[in-house]
């Protein structure tokens, strides 16, 4: 049995912050006390440093199977625990996409041989696949992926009628992403006319504009109203739909019928960094005004949106560097978003306590995710360990991401990822990868 004991460490756990050892016996947190003992154990020394749960990244894109030339299972994972990431749930736009169980399967095979991180899959829907939807085992999967706007395939379902059937039918939690494919092609129209394939990337918030967000989240909400749909909208980008979620906000993360979730472009950029990131700031929804920014990390604060994750959706290099209507939308950030949120926590935007609660807790809560996401005896030992005074330059060399770029290259973070440990193995030992097939699917209690 292997044992890890973390000696005087700073413990965000759900209800406070405190300074304790903790033991882990054979992947499990047995106990959290004070000075401990376990002769057998292996010490990590933790008194300069502040452990959270490990992040469970419920929105990523890591291309496998069918775009393997952007990423892969192997890579992205690998570039997840580097940034404290344990877990992630994976999105289904694949080539094929991920609309039938036999192709989510064969994703769990891969993840099974090649991830280092937890995983888990969202069934993909369509135009074509209710009867899918109605019969997917809601223990194996991690949710319905309802893509109303901006998507590849045959993945898009914007139509009232189409859309009725899926939230009926869906028997677990329904991600969404709302953008309304029509403002979409019309301003795009419009902008060709006036710029032909060199509009600026500063015209991104006017082409996918506020309006194609509110217009397809107010739809989204008005068809789960009508059908007891359970939603979660994914990656908020306006202060009006902060708005529409308050004036819904009710319960607790588990029990709320709709809910929202932040992603980390939308609350660390702003439209000013346009200029100076050029298309590698274009990802849908679009980054919009800092008014909205700070709406939206305020909503995560005070718990209107209850989740934050990455969008992390990496490209090869060639396709982000053209010209604006050539350059694919999306960043990679998984390896960052700890970081970076940390940086929020030290201009005191939010507090420790919440980026424990909306990266791990909530995740866990809201899609009834088993015995993770919390600090706590009995669950499983997934834990990041950072060092909140040492500072993380990103530079090229540190990129572990397949596609080898990031929005974050240039940036002087204020912290540091220092170990990782998934299932109760140490993965990331001093910021270096250490090579341990822990990785487990995730159970999901429904």
């Amino acid at each position: 049995m292997s044992k890890l004991l973390l000696k005087n460490a700073v413990l965000v756990t759900p209800e406070r912050i405190i300074r304790n050892d903790l033991l882990i016996e054979d992947k499990i947190i047995t106990k959290i006390d004070r000075d401990i003992s376990c002769d057998d154990a292996k010490v990590i020394d933790c008194h300069e440093y502040v452990v959270l749960p490990g992040l469970i990244d419920e929105h990523v894109h890591f291309r496998q199977p069918g775009m393997e030339q952007k990423a892969t299972i192997f890579s992205e994972s690998r570039a997840a625990l580097l940034g404290g990431v344990t877990s992630y749930l994976d999105m289904p736009n694949n080539n094929p996409s991920t609309c039938t169980m036999e192709l989510l399967n064969a994703k769990k095979a891969i993840a099974a041989k090649d991830s280092v991180a937890n995983y888990g899959f969202y069934l993909g829907a369509n135009d074509d696949n209710l009867e899918e939807i109605k019969k997917a085992p809601v223990k194996e999967i991690a949710g319905i992926k309802v893509f109303m706007g901006s998507s590849t395939g045959n993945l898009l379902v914007d139509k009232y009628e189409k859309l009725m059937p899926i939230f009926e039918s869906a028997r677990t939690i329904i991600a969404l992403h709302c953008e309304d494919t029509a403002t979409i092609l019309k301003n795009e129209k419009i902008a060709k006319e006036h710029y032909g394939d060199n509009a600026p990337f500063s015209m991104h918030p006017i082409i996918r504009n506020r309006d194609c967000c509110i217009k397809s989240t107010a739809l989204a909400i008005e068809i789960a109203k009508e059908t007891g749909a359970r939603i979660h909208i994914m990656h908020i980008s306006t202060k009006e739909e902060v708005q529409m979620l308050n004036e819904l906000k009710f319960g607790n993360v588990v029990t709320r019928q709709i809910s929202g979730e932040a992603c980390i472009p939308h609350l660390y950029f702003s439209e000013s960094d346009y200029e100076s990131k050029q298309g590698f700031l274009k990802c849908n929804p679009a980054v919009k005004t800092e008014q909205d920014r700070l709406a939206i990390v305020q909503a995560v604060e005070n718990g209107i949106l209850t989740t934050v994750g990455t969008d992390h959706a990496p490209h090869e290099l060639a396709v982000k560097t053209g010209p604006y209507f050539k350059c694919a939308s999306g960043m990679p950030s998984v390896q960052f978003s700890l970081l970076a949120l940390l940086d929020l926590w030290k201009r005191k935007e939010i507090t420790l306590e919440t980026i424990s609660k909306v990266t791990s807790e909530n995740v866990a809560a809201r899609f009834h995710i088993k015995n993770r996401g919390r600090i706590a005896e009995g669950y499983y030992a997934d834990l990041a360990i950072i060092d909140p005074n040492k500072r993380t330059l990103v530079s090229k060399d540190l990129i572990a991401s397949k596609c080898k770029w990031s929005p974050f290259e240039g940036t002087s973070f204020a912290s540091s990822v220092v170990h990782t440990i998934v299932n109760g193995s140490l993965c990331v030992e001093n910021g270096v990868l250490v090579d341990a097939p822990v990785a487990m699917p995730l159970e999901f209690d429904r």
